[in-house]
């Protein structure tokens, strides 16, 4: 499906951007992944046989730079996934202070309108397909969840206006919202949300938590020609959560 495709994965040490990584060599593109985490990074890649760049998104600097390096190298980017992301502990609102919400937008936020930015003008006049991993937490609210669902409200923004952006120049934005998926952020929310993981599960109708392998095959299919038609399209992979 993505054959011939050369496809960078901002956020790839682990979860569903190591599932896209992985998936998007199997299906036989050319990926680069990204990320803070060094080792994982080169080990996914070994494995999965494609590149691993270490980068930091909330470094203005270093993403410059990186995306200068590409451009320089004669890298083409046809793809594009903006996984990078972090959640917060479960806290009321009234409890949270400027720190964190500043720590939580530099990476959800601004990181991924930073590479977006880089994005574009690289895809600019040949066109692209660039998907944002929000949330369902970017189409609803959630107790405790204030900062993480606000970041992710605003990735959906900067997917609709940056989709309109592109058009012209062929290059389709798209947002995929995972529901409750089984990575470490996850096993990190369980930690303070009300009712923990049984809670959680019980309100989505097919009972059970998804794989990250099926929000990768999502995100595959908006970077593939098969959703040639579709931009600025916000794709709820939930399990039916967001449908009640």
């Amino acid at each position: 499906m993505l054959e011939g495709r050369t496809v960078l994965v901002v956020g790839s040490t682990g979860g569903i951007g190591e599932a896209v990584y992985r998936l998007c060599c199997e299906q036989g593109a050319t990926v680069i992944g990204t990320g803070r985490r060094r080792d994982e990074g080169e080990r996914i890649a070994a494995e999965a046989g494609g590149r691993f760049v270490p980068l930091d998104i909330t470094d203005d600097a270093a993403v410059i730079a990186f995306f200068a390096d590409l451009a320089r190298g004669g890298v083409v980017i046809d793809g594009a996934v903006n996984n990078a992301a972090m959640t917060q502990d479960a806290a009321p609102l009234d409890s949270l202070d400027l720190a964190q919400f500043d720590r939580l937008f530099a990476l959800n936020v601004r990181g991924v309108f930073h590479c977006l930015k880089h994005q574009m003008a690289a895809m600019r006049g040949r066109g692209g397909s660039i998907v944002n991993v929000a949330s369902i937490a970017g189409q609803r609210g959630f107790p405790g969840l204030a900062l993480y669902s606000a970041s992710k409200h605003a990735v959906v923004g900067l997917t609709r206006s940056s989709a309109l952006d592109g058009a012209a120049d062929a290059i389709r934005v798209n947002a995929v919202l995972p529901g409750t998926t089984r990575t470490e952020m996850f096993d990190q929310q369980m930690l303070t949300r009300p009712g923990g993981e049984a809670s959680t599960v019980a309100r989505i109708p097919l009972g059970r938590v998804s794989a990250p392998h099926e929000q990768a095959q999502a995100i595959a299919w908006l970077l593939s020609d098969q959703s040639s038609f579709v931009t600025g399209e916000t794709l709820a992979v939930d399990g039916g959560t967001t449908v009640r």
